[in-house]
């Protein structure tokens, strides 16, 4: 059936963003998940397969004073092609915060004036991992802010994002089964805090994962690069393209030999490079990408809870401090018999109509926690894509390399073959006139 996913899918090694294209049966289209309440329950492999978003660096670079790098936004389950500027997403990100306070939104990499080429692929990389969990988000992805983004090809887009959304409402007074509330709250157990000790738990082993991945890829990219070195010394010192006089070499062999071992050997450690710069291709895209990819989500959920913390619990703490204010005044009064405020009693009564409302959203904010952690529990499995790709990238590379450096044994071999070949003759002056020609002065004659 349309939209159907296995049970049982095989995730390729690929990097983050395409990850859905290699599971088996994928449909990209507007897959309906179980919801129950407000919540939706996924499995990873349908939170995969949900969509999958490219972003490519346009070649040309528009602009009058300021130039400014333009992206070729693709998703297949909105089916669009649009061209995007760093300016639209940051418009995009603004909105999202506005309308869902209480979702996990990932953070949008930095700006930064004069950008580098390696810049610029970094923040294509991070603006793809972000448009991949908002596109595969089984609720920000349905939001009309976000299909307005994904499919709506228009100048000066920022300009219209905010125009046509500048009033948009947050997820909570939208939210047409606020009475349900506190019986979802009763389904659940754990409190925020212990959540985000958990979630910080994560994130610190997660960054340290990060760390990790980011050394190992770059001594890959190291050991390619001396390979290469070896192979360009060995070309010079085996004077390629250079003619050695007859003269020299006295009709031997031994250099002659030791040149075609050098070239021999050079040509190889050019092969075991290339070779060793594809393994850390291999393991950029399917290790460090991927870990960061898990590192943003983790992120993004952080940072939700620290929104709540400032936001809803301190609106809280404020009208109860308020509310409390306002009796202590009224009982002054009353015990000073002076007589209520005209309208104290009324404002008593806003303040706690206010609490009340505070107190459905702070429920309402919990459970949107609850729901965005089983978000995170299902991206865990993540993981295992991440270490299938670690295990074949190595088992791959050592494979290869293992063949070449025994390719390279018959040039080693020539080479110590030079050892057996018949030496040069030297030019040697005879004993008597070397006693001659450098005999010591006598002392008795000076």
């Amino acid at each position: 059936a349309p939209g159907s996913v296995p049970s049982k899918a095989v995730v390729s090694t690929q990097s983050t963003g395409n990850l859905s294209d290699g599971v088996a049966g994928c449909y990209h289209g507007n897959m309906n998940p179980v919801q129950l309440g407000g919540e939706i329950t996924l499995s990873y492999t349908q939170l995969i397969c949900l969509d999958n978003v490219t972003v490519d660096i346009l070649p040309e670079k528009k602009g009058v004073l300021m130039k400014h790098t333009e992206y070729l936004v693709k998703s297949h389950s909105f089916n669009s092609s649009v061209q995007r500027r760093y300016t639209h997403f940051e418009v995009f990100y603004e909105l999202l915060i506005t309308r869902f306070p209480y979702r996990m939104v990932p953070r949008l990499p930095p700006k930064k004036i004069g950008m580098t080429d390696h810049f610029i692929n970094q923040r294509r990389k991070a603006l793809t991992r972000f448009l991949n969990i908002i596109s595969r988000h089984p609720i920000l992805r349905r939001d009309p802010i976000t299909q307005f983004f994904f499919t709506t090809e228009v100048h000066d887009l920022h300009i219209h994002m905010r125009d046509k959304f500048k009033n948009v409402l947050d997820e909570f007074v939208t939210n047409p089964d606020k009475g349900a509330i506190e019986g979802e709250l009763s389904t659940v157990s754990g409190d925020v805090t212990g959540m985000r000790q958990e979630l910080i738990r994560m994130l610190n082993s997660a960054t340290v994962l990060r760390d990790l991945a980011e050394k190992w890829v770059g001594r890959t990219r190291a050991a390619s690069y001396d390979l290469q070195l070896f192979s360009n010394e060995l070309s010079v010192l085996a004077g390629e393209g250079q003619t050695v006089s007859a003269w020299s070499l006295h009709k031997g062999d031994s250099w002659s030999k030791l040149r075609e071992g050098m070239r021999g050997i050079s040509a190889q450690f050019s092969n075991l490079s290339e070779r060793v710069g594809r393994q850390k291709v291999e393991e950029e895209a399917g290790i460090l990408d991927n870990i960061t990819f898990i590192l943003d989500i983790l992120q993004g959920v952080k940072d939700l809870i620290d929104r709540r913390e400032k936001g809803v619990n301190k609106e809280h703490q404020q009208a109860f401090t308020r509310i409390q204010q306002l009796k202590k005044q009224k009982g002054t009064m009353a015990a000073r018999g002076t007589g209520s405020e005209p309208g104290i009693q009324q404002r008593i009564e806003q303040q706690e109509s206010l609490i009340n409302n505070i107190g459905l959203r702070n429920n309402f904010s919990v459970l949107c926690v609850h729901w965005e952690m089983k978000l995170v529990y299902t991206y865990l499995s993540h993981f295992a894509v991440i270490w299938d790709s670690f295990l074949k990238s190595q088992i791959s590379s050592h494979h290869d390399l293992s063949e070449l450096w025994r390719s390279t044994v018959p040039f080693v071999n020539i080479m110590m073959s030079a050892q057996s070949s018949a030496p040069v003759t030297m030019v040697t002056t005879p004993a008597s006139q070397q006693q001659q020609q450098y005999s010591a002065p006598n002392f008795y004659d000076m």
